[in-house]
Parts: structure tokens; sequence; C-alpha cells
């Protein structure tokens, strides 16, 4: 058990600093004492832990749940929609099901060892959606042509 908590916390911490996150929300009902302390090591600001995602209603830069919360997609849809834009949800790994529902909900798979039982999916606004060269305004509307044609 020890190993799944030491690649675990290894995954979160790596996030941190790869994403500069200040203020972290945990949804798990665990004890993550050993987390927290190397949390404290990094720059982030603001730590918050709930059992639950009810009664959460301040944003944070991360939103991690652990694989202790069971989400049903509505709760999801809320962490995505007005709680984070970068989300962490640990899961068990099983039959696939939950698999392929994070992945209709534009969830990526992050991590997945079945050795220690740990399957990570991430959500990032600013990646999930990337600009591209084509889709912009510029051409189509054509304002320079609203005078000379007619349809």
């Amino acid at each position: 058990m020890k190993k799944r908590e030491d690649i675990l916390n290894k995954f979160i911490l790596d996030t941190l600093q790869e994403e500069k996150s200040l203020s972290i929300q945990f949804v798990t009902k665990k004890n993550i004492s050993t987390l927290v302390e190397l949390i404290e090591s990094t720059n982030v600001e603001q730590l918050n832990i709930s059992p639950s995602v009810e009664g959460i209603n301040e944003t944070s830069d991360l939103f991690i749940t652990l694989d202790d919360i069971d989400l049903v997609e509505s709760e999801i849809g809320i962490i995505k929609n007005l709680l984070s834009q970068k989300i962490i949800i640990f899961s068990i790994p099983k039959d696939g099901v939950k698999e392929s529902s994070m992945i209709k909900l534009g969830f990526q798979v992050e991590l997945e060892d079945s050795k220690n039982k740990l399957l990570c999916f991430s959500y990032n606004l600013k990646t999930y959606n990337n600009k591209r060269s084509w889709n912009n305004s510029e051409g189509w509307a054509n304002p320079e042509n609203f005078d000379k044609y007619r349809w």
C-alpha cells in the first residue's frame, strides 16, 4: 500500500509544480496528512479538503478527488462548470464503464497502474480544445462582400 501512496503523492506534486497551482481543493475522506506536509513545501497558498462535492462553492486552480469518492456525472459537471478549470480524478480500475464515461466528459487518462490499482483522469480547459488556424472568425463572415452580393 505504501508504494501506491508514493506514486499518488509524486503524481500530485509533479502536477502542482507543472501547473503552478496556488489554490487546491481536495475531495476525500482519507487521511492525507503526509501529502499535505509535502504540499506545504510548494508554492500553494490555499489548500481545502472536503469529504464531498456538496457545499463547495469556492473556485480553485486545481480540483482533485481521490479514489474513495465515487462521483456521479452531475457532480463532475458542477466541478467542470463552476469550481475549477483543471481537474484530477483518481479512480480504482474497474470494468471500463467508468473510463468510457470519463472520456465522454472530456477527460484523459493520465495515469494507469493496474498492479497498484491506480487510475487517474485529468481535465484542463486550457488544453482541452486547442486553437486551430482554420477555426477562427477571419474569412467566415466576409464583411467586405456585404454590399456586393445578395443571397
